[in-house]
């Protein structure tokens, strides 16, 4: 199954070589979850902070995908 995935921040060291910002990459799974994308693109877990699937916040990185979702990962947020 194929999904689009964006990355940003300090993530986007993730993304193939030549991925603009903000651009879409497309990714191939099998199980078609969460944790497999993020394992399959080498982000450590607790780097994969806020993830959005088709602009809904998703809380479970066991969540199942569609074919063709896009998937937004942000990192852990700072300031002060």
């Amino acid at each position: 199954m194929q999904v689009s995935v964006k990355l940003y921040a300090t993530l986007r060291k993730f993304a193939p070589a030549g991925t603009d910002i903000g651009e879409s990459f497309t990714v191939n799974l099998e199980k078609g979850i969460i944790s497999e994308l993020i394992d399959r693109l080498g982000i450590p877990e607790n780097q994969a902070r806020i993830i959005l699937i088709n602009g809904t916040h998703a809380s479970d990185k066991e969540e199942k995908l569609k074919p063709n979702d896009l998937i937004v990962i942000f990192p852990p947020m700072g300031g002060g």
